[in-house]
């Protein structure tokens, strides 16, 4: 069966305020910001146009409503090129809406949202034959019924599942349980496992996650990298060095990168630099989508690329 996309995404999708600052201001003081960006942004939604700027095919099942906010995200998708056919408008609600503020100077950046008049997607909605129109599906937990939903489709149908998870709870425990590439940073390892060492961490994970159903564990940890461990298998990916504008999205498009990587057959091996290498070009930009590079610009990178020891 042909299928019509190479990742399909169901999770967050949201409207970003981006800006840059020297240092945070103190109580009543005021700091200006030497630039500022709208983008959209969100987990799922970005990792969409990170797999669209690398040459694949893209398409986000969600709802939005009929705002500026949602309209902007809308108009985003489309001129990146992800497919917006699946979206369904709902009359009255919004999108989930974020304040950015990110530190040149220190990498690190801080972020405030809101979920005010956000509509979730009604797991009505997830049906078989969408699911079985891609090659990968790709979710987080920010949609959970839809996602679980989803998920528990796209195994039955063969398709593999990559999934960004970074909370805890019931529906994180019911996710868990049906990915097939678990992707999460070390900080929820930390949580969880009381490890902050990523070969233990990838390791419990994949033990958890369950060796017989799951494809892989993923743990990332920014500069640190990234480990991946498999049935049979380990790989551990260093983080490679560029000149840091802003680091938000940086694991969305880690993650877009991936399931990209997934949807078209890549081994580990090949799919994690590959991922790394994505994630980095990408801080160069303010916000979490303007420095997403293309294929060419990945490959061009990998031949030279500097690893952080």
């Amino acid at each position: 069966m042909s299928k019509l996309y190479d990742v399909l995404g169901i999770g967050c999708c949201c409207f970003d305020i981006v800006g840059e600052a020297d240092r945070l201001p103190g109580p009543d003081e005021k700091v200006q910001m030497p630039r500022m960006r709208i983008q959209g942004g969100g987990l799922v939604a970005t990792a969409l146009v990170a797999v669209a700027r690398l040459g694949g095919r893209a398409a986000y099942l969600g709802a939005l409503g009929d705002d500026f906010f949602s309209q902007f995200c809308l108009d985003e998708f489309e001129r990146e090129g992800v497919e917006t056919a699946l979206i369904r408008r709902v009359p009255g609600a919004s999108v989930l809406k974020a304040i950015v503020v990110a530190q040149p100077a220190t990498g690190h950046r801080m972020i405030f949202f809101t979920r005010e008049g956000r509509e979730e997607l009604d797991p009505s909605h997830v049906t078989e034959d969408v699911v079985r129109q891609t090659r990968a599906l790709h979710v987080d937990g920010f949609e959970p019924q839809a996602a679980l939903k989803a998920a528990r489709l796209a195994r039955s149908a063969g398709v593999p599942v990559t999934m960004d998870l970074e909370g805890s709870g019931a529906e994180t425990e019911a996710l868990l349980a049906a990915g097939d590439y678990v992707i999460v940073p070390l900080e929820f390892c930390r949580a969880r496992y009381g490890t902050v060492d990523m070969v233990e961490a990838s390791a419990a994970l994949f033990g958890e996650i369950g060796p017989s159903s799951a494809r892989a564990a993923v743990v990332t940890a920014g500069t640190q990298g990234s480990h991946a461990v498999w049935r049979g298998g380990a790989f551990h990916q260093p983080a490679y060095r560029v000149e840091v504008a802003d680091t938000t999205g940086c694991g969305d498009v880690f993650h877009g990168a991936f399931a990209l990587g997934v949807a078209r057959g890549w081994a580990i091996e090949r799919i994690m630099p590959f991922a790394s290498a994505t994630a980095a070009l990408k801080c160069r930009e303010l916000g979490g989508r303007a420095g997403i590079p293309t294929e060419p610009e990945v490959d061009g990178f990998l031949r030279s690329a500097e690893p952080i020891q």
